[in-house]
């Protein structure tokens, strides 16, 4: 015989003591909690997947190259995934050097993204490259693209 009672939400047996419990009763109960862990683990709406785990672990990718005097370059990067917006800087450099005598500014850092980008930077279609710029001549207002000069370490981050 089942027992007297059952529990709110599953409905496992809930003995009181006339009842007389038998192995299929425990078997049940076991079934129905199995049951329930299994549905509750693998829902994806209350639960995010392993893939998903790692792509929102996975929000920032860094990395280094080296300057060479081109005057445009794509830097190809290993970025797992497609980034939304980045930045650029030169290591032991300030982010802008400005001469107030002649009107020249020459730009150290900038970002770069899929709906905007600092004068001399660009996002490639995709978001895993980017195209950098190494000014010869003043590009707008004085201003000189500075993220390819050579002999130069550049950094650059890049956001989902």
């Amino acid at each position: 015989m089942s027992s007297t009672n059952k529990t709110k939400n599953l409905q496992l047996n809930s003995w009181i003591g006339s009842d007389k419990p038998k192995r299929e009763d425990f078997n049940a109960d076991n079934s129905i909690i199995d049951k329930a862990i299994t549905d509750h683990v693998e829902d994806n709406t209350v639960h995010i997947t392993s893939e998903e785990r790692g792509i929102w672990n996975n929000y920032m990718f860094t990395g280094t190259y080296y300057g060479n005097g081109t005057t445009e370059r794509v830097i190809e990067t290993e970025c797992p995934f497609e980034a939304r917006i980045g930045f650029v800087f030169a290591n032991s450099r300030p982010t802008s050097i400005a001469r107030f005598s002649d009107g020249k500014k020459n730009n150290y850092f900038g970002v770069f993204g899929f709906m905007a980008n600092s004068l001399g930077l660009k996002l490639d279609s995709g978001g895993k490259n980017f195209t950098v710029e190494q000014s010869a001549y003043a590009m707008t207002s004085g201003e000189y693209a500075n993220y390819n000069e050579s002999g130069v370490t550049y950094h650059y981050m890049m956001f989902r």
